[in-house]
């Protein structure tokens, strides 16, 4: 079975392993990033300057 995908957009091979390395590479990066707990940090962040806005709206 021939890749449809691959056919349709006339990839090169060398085009076809740049987006797999840039796959690869953002997966890696994520789980890294996920490990750590970074995202927790921006969510306390997010909340807490949503919570000053809202207070800032009532005055």
């Amino acid at each position: 079975m021939r890749p449809l995908l691959l056919v349709a957009l006339n990839l090169s091979t060398l085009e076809i392993l740049i987006i797999f390395i840039a796959a690869f590479s953002f997966i890696a990066l994520f789980a890294i990033s996920s490990a750590k707990g970074g995202y927790k940090d921006l969510i306390e962040t997010t909340l807490k300057n949503d919570q000053t806005r809202r207070l800032a709206k009532k005055k």
